[in-house]
């Protein structure tokens, strides 16, 4: 007996205990636009959440706009997606939103009802009465401008279109450039549009016109362009905008002093940030809003919002959905905000985190009657395209702007009557 406990004792304790297989890191891979100089503050937040969740790893590739838009498509249409995208709000999440996975899981068990105001979930995250987009930045579009030029010029950021027209004639007349515009990539041209015709025809018609229940060859659009066409023959933008980028050529214009303002959207703090990173939010250029041109209009806020979007195809829907409710939290959202410019969409993020102009921009938000994405995010992308160009061939040619509209307004009906492929 005594032998037989013996033996089982030393069997036992000669037993080798095989060590627990540590679980295997999941790649989880994230296609985004952030790239150049409007990628502050993405890589912080990859290095973040890497830092936090050692069992997914973050693996983010970054493209510029017009390449990334080819390659999500192509890789849709592949059936091979990255497990997340980012993308934009609006119309463009719509058009694709049959090839996305809803998030409404993710948002119910995360409490995300919290973090994000109604609103904006329902302008940005809500389509077809689901939830498929998770907002990480939102941008507003404004005028930024060299204060010294404006203190040379004896001028203050003007509140009406009256006062904005007298501004620009006394900086043209101190030797500036009163308005820069890099027009080269196309979109930045549009915020002129969305801001004059929101602001003399209002948000609702500009509405029905990205809907298409209005008509290019109308009044309040004729009205809208002949505003603008004003302030170009009167020569207040920049010679030749269409050869120009909006970051290192008309952003550096104001920078340098060139110039006195652009019309751009807050991203281009992050991108002063790289490009002139002396040049200082609040102390070198201010930031005002599109003049009022009719008082009796509501108020009405431009710019896009940013987003994160999980294929239906993607490999790890488990491991994106993850990523994405720790992305929504108050600490990454702060980051990103701090290093692109942008709101953070997330109302928990303490407004100490905009400093200076970003107290300003957030109060400006915040008390606009109404919201609107930019033309490009409000009409789908066979739409926006044939605006994106009229706005640069009227920059060429401003006084032709009316043949210009109904040429418009001939290739809006035929896309429409052509049929989705």
């Amino acid at each position: 007996m005594i032998p037989a406990i013996i033996s089982t004792i030393i069997s036992a304790s000669c037993t080798v205990k095989e060590p627990p297989v540590a679980p295997e890191t999941q790649r989880i891979s994230f296609l985004h636009y952030f790239s150049g100089s409007l990628s502050g503050g993405i890589n912080e937040l990859v290095k973040i959440f890497n830092e936090v969740d050692p069992l997914l790893q973050l693996a983010a590739t970054p493209l510029d706009h017009e390449s990334f838009k080819a390659v999500i498509i192509d890789s849709l249409a592949g059936g091979n997606p990255p497990d997340i995208y980012s993308y934009w709000a609006g119309a463009k999440t719509h058009e694709i939103i049959e090839d996305l996975e809803p998030i409404d899981d993710l948002w119910k068990s995360a409490g995300l009802d919290d973090y994000f105001p109604r609103s904006l979930a329902e302008s940005a995250s809500i389509y077809n009465e689901k939830h498929y987009l998770l907002p990480i930045t939102q941008h507003l579009v404004g005028f930024f401008y060299n204060k010294k030029a404006f203190e040379t010029a004896d001028i203050e950021p003007p509140g009406d279109w009256p006062a904005f027209i007298v501004a620009c004639e006394t900086l043209k007349k101190a030797g500036y450039i009163p308005i820069a515009l890099g027009s080269r990539d196309k979109w930045p041209a549009q915020f002129w549009f969305d801001y004059l015709l929101s602001r003399t025809a209002g948000p609702m018609y500009r509405q029905d016109l990205m809907e298409g229940k209005a008509s290019w060859t109308d009044p309040e659009v004729e009205t809208a362009f002949a505003h603008w066409a004003e302030i170009i023959a009167a020569g207040y933008f920049n010679p030749k905008p269409n050869e120009a980028a909006w970051d290192s050529d008309a952003g550096m214009m104001v920078a340098r002093g060139e110039a006195a303002m652009t019309l751009m959207g807050t991203w281009i703090m992050g991108a002063w940030n790289s490009l002139a990173p002396d040049w200082e939010a609040g102390g070198d250029y201010g930031f005002f809003p599109f003049p009022i041109l009719d008082p009796d209009i509501p108020d009405c806020a431009v710019g896009p919002v940013d987003g994160l979007v999980i294929p239906r195809l993607a490999r790890n829907i488990p491991g994106a959905k993850k990523v994405l409710e720790y992305l929504a939290g108050k600490a990454p959202q702060t980051l990103m905000a701090k290093g692109s410019g942008a709101i953070a969409p997330n109302a928990s993020v303490p407004t100490s985190t905009y400093e200076g102009l970003g107290e300003v921009i957030l109060a400006i938000v915040h008390g606009a009657d109404h919201w609107a994405f930019n033309y490009d995010l409000a009409t789908p992308p066979a739409f926006s395209e044939i605006g994106l160009s009229l706005f640069v061939d009227f920059l060429e040619f401003p006084a032709y702007h009316p043949q210009l509209l109904e040429k418009t307004q001939e290739r809006m009906i035929r896309a429409a009557e052509s049929p989705v492929p």
